[in-house]
C-alpha cells in the first residue's frame, strides 16, 4: 500500500514548516547574542573592569569554581577561584578583582573573584555569534 498524494504533501508541510521555525529561532537566539555582545563591549569601553575569559573551569564546589582563566590584554593564563559563582567555561568578564595566595594548591598567585567584583558578563556563544554576524 502506497501512501496517497495528500499524504504526501501533508508530511512535506510538516518538514518545511519545521524548518522555518528552527531557523526563525536560531536567527533570534544569534541577534540576543549580539545584542549581549554589544552590551558586553559598551561596559568594556566605561573601563570598569579588566577583561578575562573562562579558560577551562576544573572544579565545582559548593561555594564557587575553580578556573584557568585568560587575560585578554595580555593572553596571560592564571588560576582564579570566584566565590559563590558556578562560571561557565568560555564566558568573558569584565572584573576589578585582586590576587593572592592559593592554600590548597600553595600557588602564590590565584585570582579571587566575589561575585560584586565582576561588572559584567557575557557567555562565550556571544563572541562567536557577533564574530559571524561581522
Amino acid at each position: 500500500m502506497h501512501p496517497s498524494f495528500g499524504a504526501f504533501l501533508v508530511i512535506a508541510h510538516i518538514v518545511a514548516v519545521t524548518i522555518a521555525l528552527a531557523v526563525r529561532s536560531r536567527r533570534k537566539r544569534t541577534a540576543a547574542l549580539v545584542a549581549q555582545w554589544q552590551a558586553f563591549q559598551q561596559h568594556r569601553s566605561s573601563g570598569l573592569g579588566h577583561l578575562l575569559q573562562m579558560t577551562r573551569v576544573y572544579q565545582l564546589g559548593r561555594h564557587g569554581s575553580k578556573a584557568v582563566v585568560t587575560w585578554r590584554d595580555t593572553a596571560r593564563q592564571q588560576d582564579a577561584w570566584f566565590w559563590n559563582w558556578h562560571v561557565p567555561p568560555g564566558a568573558y568578564l569584565l572584573v576589578n578583582a585582586s590576587s593572592g595566595y592559593g592554600p590548597h594548591s600553595h600557588n602564590p598567585n590565584v585570582l579571587y573573584v566575589q561575585p560584586g567584583q565582576v561588572r559584567a558578563w557575557v557567555p562565550g556563544q556571544a563572541a562567536r555569534a557577533a564574530q559571524r554576524v561581522s
